[in-house]
């Protein structure tokens, strides 16, 4: 974990509402470089909006998000509500936090590494040439070379998110977000995908995963984060609060999880 240079994100006071229901109710977080911050919470509690709200695709009602020290600008619309001052800036910022949904959202027109090679190519303007060798380093790593001429609709599960988590590193991101990264999934082809974020932790990857695999959490992440009705309701180092919770709705949780 690296202190001493900004922090990869660094979120103040997130509030969020959809309609007359508040989701989040004011969620703070600081993820250093290095750190692998697990989120657990039932379905409802806020987990996903709040990850949403770091790259905006969620509009927070109020608060801060800053990426490596760079505050997200926003202003207020005319509706009222919050809005990003400069879109340049998001789409800029966004390139450096790597999103991995729950269903893959792999383009299904196109085969595992045109997926992986689409974005580098496009968005950051890398020659192919060098895209495509990046990539297959990436889906080397992930398991996925041997099916890279493969459309994601001849592979299993597993192996799209497997590829949905190589495309999202094609980008180099600083930060890696995991939304439920295995909640679609097979109960079999559960353990392919936790291994290769494991690996990303171990090659001191930076990333925010929530997730319902409790003991995933309680393995590789160095910061647990429980969030209850858009509160943290409890947070710490994984062995000391699983080992001890200190709030009632924590330990309910695990004990219905484990």
């Amino acid at each position: 974990m690296d202190t001493a240079s900004p922090a990869a994100i660094d979120v103040e006071e997130i509030h969020k509402s959809f309609g007359n229901v508040e989701v989040l109710k004011g969620v703070s977080m600081t993820a250093h470089r290095g750190d692998v911050i697990s989120m657990l919470g039932s379905s409802g509690s806020g987990k996903s909006t709040f990850l949403r709200c770091l790259n905006l695709l969620e509009i927070p009602n109020a608060g801060t998000v800053a990426v490596n020290g760079e505050t997200i600008a926003m202003k207020t619309a005319k509706n009222g509500l919050p809005e990003p001052a400069d879109m340049k800036q998001v789409a800029r910022i966004r390139t450096k936090l790597g999103m991995v949904f729950q269903s893959f959202n792999l383009w299904s027109h196109m085969t595992i590494m045109e997926n992986v090679i689409e974005a580098p190519v496009h968005v950051l303007k890398i020659p192919r040439t060098e895209a495509i060798e990046r990539a297959e380093a990436i889906l080397h790593k992930v398991g996925m070379y041997e099916r890279r001429d493969y459309y994601p609709s001849h592979t299993s599960g597993g192996q799209q998110q497997r590829a949905a988590i190589a495309r999202a590193l094609a980008m180099e991101p600083d930060v890696m977000l995991f939304d439920e990264p295995t909640s679609s999934l097979d109960p079999e082809l559960v353990g392919e995908v936790l291994k290769v974020i494991r690996d990303l932790a171990d090659d001191g990857a930076t990333m925010i995963v929530v997730t319902h695999e409790v003991g995933f959490a309680r393995e590789v992440s160095s910061h647990t984060v429980f969030l209850h009705e858009g509160r943290i309701e409890e947070q710490g180092k994984p062995k000391e609060i699983f080992a001890n919770p200190s709030t009632q709705r924590f330990r309910q949780f695990l004990s219905s999880n484990l």
